[in-house]
């Protein structure tokens, strides 16, 4: 198994792609802290101030914009083995293929982490001196905000397993990829304004990772944070096991 985790990691540090995703995971993260920020108090904003720990709560969690980027990464890091016929190889040296996926969700985990905390880290960089332009003191003796900016790292890192669980399911990396986007850009968004079918919302990937973020259960339609965590890395670990069922069952593309 170490070995296999070795590998996985040359194969992220020697491709350039992934230093351009984590490029674009910063500035999505950081067009959503500006976006809260530059927006609040604007005319039809009825978003509480900048200096309440709710809105604080916000911009910090904004960062989590990020999570798609990550999700993309892990998808891509294993519909690439069968893009480019590298699985052939991978499997002829490792045939069992479930170890295979357990060192890419490990490794992909781990990337994940690196990712959220850079845009998270990035976030404050960018909310704190702004705020104190304006002159508003960021909230830390509340915890509160400390533990937002936590929660929003974990969310993030949780998407890369929910990536990779897609990506072992969905072998087709175009499809993966645009399937994915669809369905966390418009497909949750119906369904969670469709009458009928939108008391499930609370329940699918999406909303459980924007639970993660409520710490004050301001949303009354999400999950708790911890309910959240648990459930968007079932939904990772669901998608992976159904992929893998289904692979060993397969040949090797």
């Amino acid at each position: 198994m170490s070995g296999l985790i070795r590998a996985e990691f040359r194969k992220v540090l020697t491709t350039k792609l992934w230093w351009g995703m984590l490029l674009g995971s910063m500035a999505l993260a950081a067009l959503g802290v500006i976006g809260q920020i530059a927006s609040n108090g604007t005319s039809g904003n009825d978003t509480p101030g900048l200096d309440t720990t709710q809105t604080q709560q916000s911009v910090f969690s904004s960062a989590g914009a990020a999570g798609i980027f990550i999700m993309i990464v892990g998808i891509i890091g294993i519909t690439t083995e069968y893009r480019h016929f590298t699985s052939r190889p991978t499997f002829l040296i490792e045939p069992r293929r479930g170890r295979v996926i357990v060192a890419k969700l490990l490794v992909f985990a781990v990337v994940g982490i690196v990712y959220s905390l850079v845009c998270v880290a990035e976030a404050i960089a960018i909310a704190v001196p702004w705020l104190s332009l304006k002159n508003v003191s960021v909230g830390w003796e509340s915890k509160q905000i400390i533990a937002v900016l936590a929660l929003t790292a974990l969310g993030v890192a949780i998407y890369a397993l929910v990536g990779v669980g897609i990506g072992v399911l969905i072998h087709n990396q175009i499809a993966a990829v645009i399937g994915s986007l669809a369905y966390f850009l418009v497909i949750e968004n119906l369904i969670s304004i469709i009458p009928g079918v939108k008391v499930i919302h609370k329940f699918l990937p999406g909303a459980t990772a924007n639970a993660i973020t409520d710490l004050g259960h301001y949303n009354h339609d999400l999950l708790r944070w911890w309910q959240g965590a648990i459930l968007l890395i079932a939904w990772g670990l669901f998608f992976a096991v159904l992929g893998w069922v289904l692979t060993v069952r397969s040949d090797v593309p």
